[in-house]
């Protein structure tokens, strides 16, 4: 029996090193112990102690094992400049999604300063194990410690606004503090007041004047992204001059990071990852170099200020657009931008800090597809006729379908500002929900053309009477919107082999022409209701505008769709893009991968496979017609993108008048969201690039169907040469466009 030994009236003390190695003797070699006390995951962990593969915490065979880490310890002028960039370059890595364990958390001045956790503003010091050991002023204590702070503080603001937003943590950010607040109690204006100090005390230094010049630089520069991060969580627009001037403070950085020098000591080390709480094995360093870092703190800054033309945007319409050209920008703004963004969605409970989400929704269905039974067309006579009852019914009906689909759409925003892989996989799950939705519409319709009593029209003229279904029209034109951004995005992200570019563009031009026959038949409905009084009138001729720019957009779509679909298909029958022959392959196979995103939809019905290849493959033309069905469709997407270009990207909708709706912006003028205007602008010259470039390789398509002789001699289609420049390469005009480039 073991005897319990006391050394303290309330610590006892027992000896088991006996019976323990007793017991350990009796398990056999390489045994896991565990049992419902010491699970499956706390036994392969044990394993991993002593491991310094997997033990962050492991000193075995470690050479520096005794080296001391001072971060009081004095630095020249020189080495705090050096120190200020490389902090800078970790920071720049943290944003693009690595952890801080292996950016700034390897540094010992960042470690001091936030571990033990702070109870007090002056806690967060370096002198924190010695306190009355600092001695005069210097440029450590009171120029680098509080930049210091004032860059974990920036760290705290940027994770705050990429927390409260739907991001993917594998993919875009990294959140893990590893229990290390980051100084998250503390008011953004302490810290401001000791950059401020920071600054006059390098103004008052002896420092030579490029010197005092860079450090002051950087101060400014650190408490200028500071007020950035804290007025965008205040939702204040930063003003143009203020980027100017940031964009000026990161400029001279750049031409004065040449001062520093680094230090003669360690100042950044993995074995700061020792003390983090953290389950992962160790990670190395990452530091991001200074000519990828800098131009990616410009970015940042120019983005977060741009970002706020968002508000201005009083159409729900305009604002998916904006959305849309925002994030496709090259490279992707930053993911706390993206954050930035989602953020305007709800803003004091409202969208854009103007409107109710059921206002916001209800505007866009009115300026598209015109349902009767909106409450936000209150002076529709067709809703005062029908029974006080059925009205109260109706309202309620239209409010829960408005509550239903309302988060849906908002979250048809919130998916762009996603990664832009991430964007693609999202809209294939979203499409079911629509779908679902679109069913939920249709009984709304139903129920709507029972109480109001709504007369069928026969359309096409001659075929049977039908109804306007306003409800579930609207929730199919944006789920074809998303049908058309998965499958051209196919492209964008080099889904699609060139084999099957053939394939893709007719399914695009499918989903193309269903729109637009969609598109006709709200046409054809709204019209129809110019009889009634002038207000109505006026709002149906604002609903047509709308759709005839919808329509011009995807004719341009369809015609590029259809000439690139001849294109290769004319390419492919000559001998080029060969399809590989795996066993385990097969084109039905390819083709039901490729379809997965829309089988499962009611509407558009899935195509059967043998009906899409025998459509697809147009073999009872001839080459020679094909290529002139080619050229006439190129001319036709050319033309359709030169109006698209004309009618701009703003489609000026009425501003409604609702109680919920807060101030709207100013007027709008030509400098009005001026970053959407011009990546919208960039975008469909590219399409236009994009048709140029289709109509020279159908010409040098043509031109070789014409030379005599057969393809062993070299000549023909089968001797030229097709390149299709991927994404990125200066040929390639537009990314969901790829053109074949066609040479001898």
């Amino acid at each position: 029996m073991v005897q319990s030994q006391i050394v303290h009236p309330n610590v006892q003390i027992t000896e088991i090193t006996r019976e323990f190695c007793s017991a350990a003797s009796k398990l056999t070699a390489g045994k896991l112990v565990k049992d419902e006390h010491f699970t499956l995951y706390e036994a392969v962990s044990a394993l991993e102690i002593g491991d310094p593969k997997m033990d962050s915490g492991c000193s075995a065979f470690d050479a520096d094992i005794d080296e001391e880490f001072d971060p009081a310890r004095t630095v020249s002028a020189e080495e705090m400049i050096w120190l200020m960039d490389q902090l800078m370059y970790r920071e720049v890595a943290w944003h693009m999604g690595y952890p801080l364990s292996q950016t700034l958390f390897t540094s010992i001045h960042i470690e001091r300063l936030l571990w033990p956790q702070p109870k007090q503003f002056s806690d967060a010091c370096f002198w924190r194990d010695r306190p009355n050991s600092r001695g005069a002023p210097s440029l450590l204590h009171d120029v680098f410690q509080p930049y210091c702070v004032g860059l974990i503080k920036c760290c705290d603001l940027v994770l705050s606004m990429v927390a409260s937003q739907h991001f993917y943590e594998e993919e875009d950010f990294a959140p893990q503090i590893y229990n290390r607040p980051l100084l998250h109690d503390f008011s953004v204006r302490e810290v401001m007041v000791s950059l401020q100090d920071a600054r006059a005390f390098i103004q008052n230094s002896n420092l030579p004047q490029p010197l005092k010049g860079a450090l002051k630089d950087r101060v400014d520069a650190r408490s200028a992204f500071l007020q950035l991060f804290h007025s965008c969580e205040l939702r204040e627009r930063p003003t143009e001059p203020i980027l100017e001037e940031n964009l000026a403070l990161i400029k001279t950085i750049e031409e004065t990071s040449t001062l520093g020098r680094p230090t003669s000591t360690v100042m950044f080390t993995l074995k700061m990852q020792r003390g983090l709480a953290s389950s992962v094995p160790p990670r190395p360093m990452i530091v991001i170099e200074k000519d990828k870092a800098l131009p990616f703190f410009r970015q940042l800054l120019t983005d977060t200020t741009t970002a706020f033309q968002m508000l201005d945007i009083t159409s729900s319409s305009d604002l998916l657009v904006a959305y849309q050209r925002f994030m496709a920008q090259t490279p992707q703004p930053a993911v706390y931008v993206r954050a930035l963004l989602q953020s305007f969605l709800n803003v004091d409970n409202t969208v854009l800090g103007r409107f109710s989400t059921n206002h916001f929704i209800s505007q866009d269905m009115l300026s598209l597809s015109l349902p009767s039974a909106l409450p936000l067309d209150s002076n529709n006579s067709e809703i005062e006729d029908i029974p006080e009852d059925q009205q109260i019914e109706l309202g309620a009906k239209v409010n829960l379908f408005l509550n239903r689909c309302g988060q849906s759409f908002l979250n048809l925003f919130r998916t762009y500002c996603l990664n832009r892989c991430r964007l693609r996989r999202s809209m294939c799950h979203a499409a079911l929900e629509w779908d679902q939705i679109q069913a939920e519409a249709e009984d709304l319709d139903a129920f709507v053309q029972s109480v109001q009593d709504e007369q069928p029209i026969p359309y096409p003229n001659g075929e049977e009477p039908t109804f306007s279904y306003s409800f579930s029209s609207w929730v199919y034109h944006y789920k074809l919107i998303q049908l058309r951004t998965i499958h051209q995005m196919g492209f964008e992200l080099s889904i699609y082999a060139p084999h099957e570019f053939a394939e893709m563009y007719w399914y695009l031009s499918f989903l193309s022409n269903s729109h637009l026959s969609h598109l006709e038949r709200i046409s054809f409905f709204v019209s129809s209701s110019r009889q009634v009084d002038a207000p109505r009138r006026d709002k149906v001729q604002i609903a047509l505008k709308r759709l005839y720019r919808h329509f011009t957009w995807i004719k341009a779509t369809e015609a590029m769709a259809k000439a690139l679909h001849r294109v290769f298909t004319i390419i492919q029958r000559h001998g080029h893009l060969h399809k590989p022959s795996p066993a385990y392959a097969s084109d039905r196979l390819r083709y039901e991968l490729r379809m997965r995103p829309f089988l499962n939809l009611s509407i558009p019905e899935p195509i059967e496979f043998d009906v899409a290849h025998q459509s697809c493959s147009l073999q009872d033309l001839p080459d020679e017609l094909v290529l002139e069905q080619a050229s006439s469709l190129t001319q036709t997407a050319r033309k359709a993108w030169e109006e698209v270009l004309r009618g701009g990207w703003e489609s000026k909708p009425p501003r409604f008048a609702h109680p919920e709706a807060g101030p709207v912006g100013e007027g709008r003028g030509k400098t009005f969201a001026p970053i959407v205007d011009s990546e919208w602008t960039k975008d469909v010259r590219n399409s236009m690039k994009a048709c140029i470039g289709t109509a020279i390789a159908i010409a040098a398509l043509s031109k070789a169907l014409q030379v005599p002789g057969n393809a062993t001699a070299g000549k023909g289609i089968s001797g030229l040469k097709v390149d299709i420049p991927p994404v990125g390469d200066r040929d390639r005009w537009h990314l969901a466009w790829p053109v074949p480039k066609i040479s001898s």
